[in-house]
């Protein structure tokens, strides 16, 4: 009974007062060597015997990465059909003191709550009798949990020492509970001398551990009440606020103010004995303080997504998430979300190094990944959709890390989206979203876990930095639209405008390409702005220099009257596009958000709209725009209008050669202005109107009256695009009656205008009156109205033909004009009108 107690005594961690001497190491085992797949009496290792040794992850089998430091350990699975069985052969003469040490612990398996119950007996033959067993700790000591490795020494019965063969032997059995049972892994087995530790504890560790906080570990177990006394440390003289330890080497030391990163510290330590009473001399370590829980933006990366494995791959059949840390920084993971577009999951206690990427998978299937790198058990998982999935990690205050989006089409092809491959980070050390640089692994197993990606490349840049769009999206809101994705760490003191606004925050949207800043007063409409960010950061990592600027204006709501169409090409050549051109005839800048153009149906009512304003789009004081479907092809055709403004869309509504009604539309979607065209509308003289477009004579006269429309100049190339037009009149009347603009032109247009305009303007409604035209001799010529009633103001124009529509002679003509109303006021005017020619 005595060696029984003597037998059960063990040590956890290193030593518990004794360690192994370095002259005298014995027989060890630490199962580096492949096993052989080879069952009792058979061995699987020299000395070594197990009652069912597998080549998977069951029963007896060697696990990769799993040993102490990564490296390969025995590994044992008992369930509710097998209890583990292990043989060792051992040779304690050898020794003077012989024990045997292994270092032991247990890894959560499944969602179970069995512990793995494990007992050892000596015995001086394979098939011989072995002592009472004796349980190695308490029923409990191998939970289902992930726990770190623990040293156990065992002595061996006396009557044994001197043995020249003995025989060690190890139950490893399904505890009680429900569920699964853990799994039991074994490391580092030797049978040696061991002799007294007299050796002071070192520090063998000191880092922080959160911003308030420092890791101190030592390189063996120290007494549990001495070293959680605050009076034992110092750091630059100050007491810390608390004291927790770890595990028996290792205790957090938390201060009640925050430490300085990158500031080099100085840490005093004292009295903090070992298990035997060796006390540490009074030690002062410097050291350099990193938070590794503060996380940056990107400081870590999701390089690589599994989201649909397929079976009967080279790869597991495992969903899998990996991480790399591009940085020069460890971090510390406990307490960060992993998440997907539906829920999120803390991740546990891991420390990733500068370089090292990591494995993320559910905890029920993550030992699958085990040979691949180091692997985090996570529960529960978010699983993630096989298209149209968002996977993220935020720090544990809620702060981004990084986020990846991905569809179908990010596989580039149904059948990798289908056929088990992952998506890899092309570079993990942009410092932008990477969604759209995802593409399917090229690696021959279809993924690279725990590696670098098969398609690894650091040449991920769409090339200079630009604002593409920038509008306000309300008096105090505005976006700025960049052409590329760029590093989101704008503050609102980078944003300045003149005249003077102060932007109040700013986010970013739209895959980081959109930046929103929120003003704290609100904008002045139709003022000119000029917004500047500085120290704006490229996705590489180049600060650029000078930042960039852009000018906005906030638009206004146009009103009736405001945006009108202004001039119609409804017959193009062949090749050509159709347009339609509108005009702000104010001094302010209109929105043209949601404006839209249409034609009408047999019914009467707007049919196929169009909407050409986009979001922040604007026409400005006078200014003339072009909507056709290419743009570039209508400057090519109208050269003298290459530099007037355009805007390009997929359709426009059917506009037939024959005739019809052009139709524009507000944001309010009201019906703001109709122009009904006829190819008769253009000037007679013109044989071939094609690719000759109608212009509006005047933007005061509505657009109904057809007499407002005419051909434009040939000396314009028959269109103008986007300009002012060829065939416009002055907006200022200058007559009390009547005016003729102009008073000379030439019909065959070989100099100015083809046509003269006749405007009036009355002091009221209801007059009558007829528009005649004569020759110097007094003979009639033609007629352009006969007795009409007459609004308030109108025109006419003559296009210097007869009323046979054959041209008229060059020389004098007189415009008499007979006004009366029904009170019996009347009044006639004569004005001269020269019809010219070319020289």
């Amino acid at each position: 009974m005595n060696h029984l107690f003597r037998s059960i005594v063990f040590w956890l961690i290193v030593g518990f007062g004794f360690t192994l001497s370095q002259e005298l190491f014995g027989q060890r085992q630490n199962f580096e060597s492949q096993f052989s797949i080879a069952s009792f009496p058979q061995e699987f290792l020299p000395g070594w015997y197990g009652n069912e040794v597998r080549s998977t992850a069951s029963r007896i089998f060697q696990s990769p990465n799993l040993g102490r430091g990564n490296s390969r350990a025995l590994a044992v699975q008992p369930i509710s059909t097998f209890n583990g069985e292990i043989w060792v052969r051992l040779k304690p003469a050898e020794f003077e003191n012989p024990k045997v040490s292994f270092w032991a612990r247990s890894l959560q398996n499944g969602t179970g709550n069995r512990p793995a119950l494990v007992y050892f007996s000596w015995g001086e033959s394979l098939n011989g009798g072995f002592t009472n067993r004796a349980l190695l700790g308490g029923e409990n000591e191998f939970g289902n949990e992930n726990q770190e490795y623990r040293r156990f020494v065992l002595e061996l019965p006396d009557e044994l020492t001197d043995s020249n063969e003995v025989f060690l032997k190890i139950e490893i059995l399904y505890g009680p509970g429900s569920g699964s049972g853990a799994r039991w892994l074994l490391d580092d087995f030797e049978l040696g001398n061991f002799v007294q530790d007299v050796i002071s504890p070192k520090v063998a560790t000191l880092k922080g551990y959160a911003k308030n906080e420092l890791f101190l570990g030592f390189d063996e177990p120290i007494d549990p009440v001495f070293s959680l006394f605050p009076i034992a440390y110092r750091l630059e003289g100050v007491e810390p606020e608390r004291i927790k330890a770890l595990n028996d080497s290792t205790v957090i030391i938390g201060f009640q103010e925050n430490l300085e990163e990158g500031r080099s510290y100085r840490l005093s330590i004292n009295q903090i004995p070992d298990l035997e009473g060796n006390f540490l001399r009074d030690t002062v370590v410097t050291f350099r303080f990193s938070d590794p829980t503060a996380f940056g933006y990107k400081s870590l990366v999701i390089n690589e997504l599994m989201p649909a494995p397929r079976v009967d791959q080279d790869l597991p059949n495992v969903e899998y998430v990996e991480l790399f840390n591009p940085t020069e920084k460890e971090f510390r993971l406990q307490g960060v979300r992993f998440s997907n577009s539906r829920s999120s999951t803390a991740l546990s206690e891991y420390w990733i190094q500068p370089g090292e990427y990591l494995l993320l998978a559910p905890s029920n299937q993550a030992n699958q990944l085990q040979e691949f790198g180091s692997v985090i058990p996570v529960s529960p998982w978010p699983s993630m959709l096989n298209s149209g999935d968002v996977m993220g990690l935020t720090s544990s205050l809620g702060e981004p890390i990084d986020q990846l989006s991905f569809v179908t089409t990010s596989w580039r092809g149904s059948e990798f989206a289908n056929g088990g491959y992952s998506l890899e980070v092309i570079n993990p050390f942009f410092l932008c979203d990477n969604s759209e640089f995802l593409r399917p692994s090229t690696d021959p197993s279809r993924g690279t876990p725990g590696k670098q990606n098969s398609l690894f490349s650091i040449e991920t840049s769409d090339g200079e930095l630009k604002i593409e769009t920038a509008y306000f999206l309300g008096p105090d809101h505005i976006e700025l639209v960049f052409n590329q994705p760029f590093v989101p760490k704008i503050k609102s003191d980078q944003i300045s405008l003149s005249p003077e606004l102060r932007a109040d925050s700013v986010w970013i949207s739209s895959a980081g390409r959109a930046l929103h800043i929120k003003l704290v007063q609100p904008a002045i409409p139709s003022l000119k702005y000029e917004l500047h960010i500085s120290d704006l950061v490229t996705c590489a990592g180049i600060l650029l220099d000078g930042g960039l600027s852009v000018t906005l204006v906030l638009a206004e709501e146009a009103d009736k009257g405001d945006l009108i169409i202004n001039e119609v090409l409804f017959d193009a050549r062949v090749g050509d596009p159709k347009f339609v051109e509108i005009h702000n005839t104010t001094e302010r800048y209109l929105s043209l958000e949601f404006w839209a153009l249409a034609n009408l149906n047999d019914s009467g009512l707007p049919n196929q709209i169009r909407v050409f304003g986009t979001k922040g789009s604007m026409l400005g004081p006078g200014g003339f725009l072009a909507i056709s479907t290419d743009s570039n092809r209508l400057r090519l055709a109208y050269p003298k209008s290459a530099d007037g403004a355009y805007l390009q869309i997929s359709s426009l509504p059917s506009y037939p050669i024959s005739g019809g009604t052009v139709v524009l539309i507000s944001t309010r979607g009201e019906v703001m202005e109709k122009f009904t065209y006829d190819p008769k509308m253009h000037h007679p003289l013109i044989r071939n109107t094609k690719g000759v477009s109608l212009e509006r004579i005047s933007s005061k006269t509505p657009a109904e009256v057809p007499a407002n429309w005419q051909s434009a100049s040939g000396n314009e190339d028959y269109a103008t695009p986007g300009k002012r037009n060829s065939m416009a009149i002055s907006g200022e009347f200058e007559s009390k009656l009547i005016q003729v603009e102009p008073q000379v032109f030439d019909p065959e247009g070989s100099f100015g205008p083809t046509f003269t305009t006749i405007r009036y303007e009355l002091d009221q409604p209801g007059w009558v009156g007829s528009f005649s035209i004569y020759s110097s001799s007094g003979l009639l010529v033609q007629t352009l109205a006969q007795n009409q009633l007459l609004g308030m103001s109108g025109l006419y124009t003559w296009s210097g033909t007869d009323s046979t529509g054959a041209r008229v002679r060059p020389g004098y003509y007189i415009l008499l004009v007979e006004l009366f109303d029904l009170n019996g006021r009347t009044s006639i005017i004569k004005k001269t009108i020269v019809v010219g020619t070319k020289l």
